[in-house]
């Protein structure tokens, strides 16, 4: 993409006529420039993860559910900004200024500026004995005012509050900079909390801001284009009997598959292993049912795994490591195919008790992440 950055205006992306995967773009403007590049991204970014189905697993907090705190935060530390400098206008308005004495006639300058009494005291030996007394009435008399004021207003309680929510948007921020992001929203997420927090302005024109600008929108388009149609999206949902149907039949393959080991002495037996894996690659479609693919989408991923577990980890899906390891060790052996067309070859097959395991975590996890989506 062209990059004009260093001029006044960003260029602008036009999408009016652009054809996306799963259907035309719904929540982005037409084009996306400098005056609302954050908001469209915040805005985005609040609907994808709110669509995506939260952890249920132990382990490191994700980016998607960073991301939406730090914002939280990040916005009312925008508004109490806003208030405090509303109040401290009406608050200098209703004191007369801040609680500051002028001295005249007193030092090399001739006038001085006192803070405190501890200033009018250093001065002690260049003003005479009534000059320090009405000097010490005087900045009582402007600190009482500006108390009253202060406590009509709340404007030192507003400070306190800017001051610890500031300290929450960067922790959180920095925490959120340092963990792993395991999708394209979340790198999204990360990029937008790093331009809000050093160029809220977009006003950064060395190296390498603009570019980072220019990343963020090209991000966008990316989620934006991976994004299902609206009546097939999660806050829609999908046929809920279709997805039910095909859960109840992986249900049917995992238990036929545990009834034949049971019977079985051979731990590598072929029907069982063919079994398991059916039904892993069911569990697997029901999901991305759930969250909107359609079915002929579905369809064209055909027998890899890797390619589905990726998918369902975009969608949230949390798996052992070593577990997401097998499944893609079940795409770069083709051990479907090894196991339905080469029996000759099962001496490279995966153990069977680790394809058991997979199904087992698989199926108590998809399931769950089901429940949750549609409040089963």
């Amino acid at each position: 993409m062209a990059d004009s950055e260093n001029s006044r205006t960003l260029p602008a992306i036009s999408r009016g006529k652009e054809r996306l995967v799963h259907g035309k773009c719904q929540d982005l403007p037409p084009i996306i420039d400098r005056r609302n590049l954050l908001s469209v991204a915040a805005r985005l970014l609040s609907v994808m993860i709110a669509h995506t189905p939260q952890r249920r697993e132990s382990g490191p907090t994700p980016v998607r559910e960073m991301w939406p705190r730090w914002y939280e935060y990040h916005r009312e530390h925008m508004r109490i900004i806003r208030l405090r400098e509303k109040l401290q206008a009406q608050l200098l308005e209703e004191a007369g200024g801040l609680p500051v004495l002028m001295l005249p006639d007193v030092g090399k300058d001739g006038i001085v500026e006192v803070r405190s009494f501890a200033d009018i005291n250093r001065m002690a030996t260049q003003l005479d004995a009534e000059h320090l007394s009405r000097a010490r009435a005087e900045l009582r008399r402007r600190r009482k005012q500006w108390k009253e004021a202060d406590r009509r207003l709340g404007y030192s309680a507003i400070v306190a509050k800017e001051q610890e929510l500031a300290e929450r948007v960067l922790i959180s921020g920095r925490v959120m900079w340092i963990t792993r992001p395991s999708s394209l929203i979340e790198v999204t997420a990360k990029l937008h909390c790093l331009i809000v927090t050093h160029d809220p302005g977009l006003k950064l024109d060395e190296a390498s801001w603009p570019e980072l600008r220019t990343m963020l929108k090209d991000l966008l388009l990316l989620i934006e284009k991976g994004r299902p149609e609206p009546g097939n999206r999660p806050a829609d949902f999908c046929k809920a009997a279709d997805v039910r149907g095909i859960l109840n039949l992986a249900a049917r393959y995992r238990d036929a598959a545990i009834t034949l080991g049971e019977r079985l002495s051979k731990p590598n037996h072929l029907p069982r292993r063919l079994l398991a894996l059916h039904s892993i690659e069911l569990y697997l479609d029901a999901l991305l049912l759930a969250n909107g693919y359609d079915g002929e989408t579905i369809r064209g991923i055909e027998r890899d795994f890797n390619k589905r577990t990726r998918i369902a980890t975009d969608i949230g899906l949390v798996l052992r490591k070593r577990t997401a390891a097998h499944l893609a060790t079940l795409s770069s052996s083709r051990e479907y195919l090894a196991v339905s067309y080469g029996p000759e070859t099962t001496a490279t097959l995966s153990q069977m008790n680790r394809v058991m395991a997979t199904l087992d975590e698989l199926s108590l996890k998809v399931q769950r992440m089901l429940q949750g989506l549609h409040g089963k």
